[in-house]
C-alpha cells in the first residue's frame, strides 16, 4: 500500500471525523451536467469513508466505490451498508477490473491527484460510455481570516518545519481552469469548472486529528511533526481554542464524446 494509502487508512476515523463535508452546489452542478438516476451506473474512485458518496447513491443509481483501504473501506460499509445497488470493492483505480464503456458517470472526490495523469484520464476515458461524463473534485484548505494573529503564527511554524520561504498560493480560477482543460489533452469535450467557498470550524484538538489526515505532515521526521504540532496546538489555545479553515473547493466536469 502506497504511504497516502497507509497515512489516509490509519487515520481513518480521523479522516471521517475532521474531514469536511462538500457542498451542496458542487452536486448541483454535476447532476446538471451528467443526471443521475436509477438507470445509471456511476462509478467512485477512492471513496474513503464515502463522504462524498451519498449524493450519487441516494438517486438509485447502479454504484461501485473502490477503497483500498480496509479502515476506511470499513467506514464506508458501515455508512452504506444495505443499500441497494451498492458495491464497494477493496481495490485500487489501477487494478480494478471492467469492461470497456461501462459506467455513465465516473468521480473522484479529493483522491484523483493521486493517480498519474498519463494513466488516470485514458483509463477513466476507456471505462465511460460515449456521451458519460467524469467529475473531479477536491477541497484546498486556506488560513483563518478572521484571526490574522492565529493564520501568521501558524505560519512561520510551517515555514520552519516544511523549509519553505512562504506561504502556499491559494488555489483559484487559473488552477481549475488548468485541471479542466488537462481532460482535452485526453480526448474529453465540453469540459468546464467551478469553485466554491464555505468555512469550517475546530477545536485544537479537533484541528490536530484532521493534520493526521494530511500525508505531507505525516511524512515529517516526528521531532518536526511533534513541534509543529504542538506549536500549532498551543497557538490555537492562545486565540481562543478555535481555528477557521476557509476551504475553496473545486469541480472540474468533462464529457466522452
Amino acid at each position: 500500500m502506497a504511504l497516502f494509502e497507509t497515512t489516509f487508512n490509519n487515520a481513518a476515523a480521523d479522516y471521517e471525523q475532521s474531514r469536511p463535508d462538500y457542498p451542496g452546489a458542487l452536486f448541483g452542478d454535476v447532476f446538471r451536467y451528467q443526471p443521475v438516476g436509477p438507470d445509471s451506473r456511476v462509478l467512485e474512485i477512492g471513496l474513503g469513508t464515502g463522504k462524498a458518496s451519498e449524493p450519487f447513491i441516494s438517486r438509485g443509481c447502479c454504484f461501485v466505490g473502490l477503497e483500498p483501504g480496509e479502515a476506511l473501506a470499513a467506514v464506508a460499509n458501515s455508512r452504506l451498508r444495505g443499500r441497494p445497488g451498492v458495491l464497494l470493492r477493496g481495490e485500487r483505480f489501477q487494478d480494478y477490473v471492467s469492461a470497456p464503456g461501462a459506467f455513465d458517470l465516473i468521480y473522484a472526490a479529493t483522491a484523483f491527484h493521486w493517480i498519474p495523469e498519463e494513466y488516470g484520464y485514458p483509463r477513466v476515458f476507456e471505462l465511460l460510455k460515449s456521451g458519460g461524463a467524469f467529475a473531479r473534485f477536491a477541497y484546498h484548505a486556506g488560513p483563518d481570516r478572521s484571526r490574522p494573529g492565529l493564520a501568521e503564527q501558524i505560519s512561520a511554524l510551517y515555514r520552519t518545519a516544511m523549509r519553505c520561504a512562504g506561504d502556499p498560493a491559494p488555489f483559484g480560477e487559473a488552477q481549475a481552469q488548468n485541471l479542466a482543460r488537462l481532460a482535452e489533452k485526453y480526448g474529453f469535450v465540453d469540459t468546464e469548472f467551478h469553485l466554491y467557498s464555505f468555512t469550517k470550524d475546530f477545536t485544537a484538538d479537533r484541528y490536530m486529528a484532521l493534520l493526521r489526515t494530511y500525508p505531507d505532515h505525516m511524512r515529517l521526521e516526528e521531532d518536526v511533526r511533534k513541534t509543529l504540532f504542538d506549536g500549532i496546538y498551543a497557538a490555537i489555545r492562545r486565540h481562543g481554542g478555535t481555528i477557521t479553515v476557509y476551504y475553496t473547493a473545486d469541480l472540474e466536469l468533462a464529457r466522452k464524446p
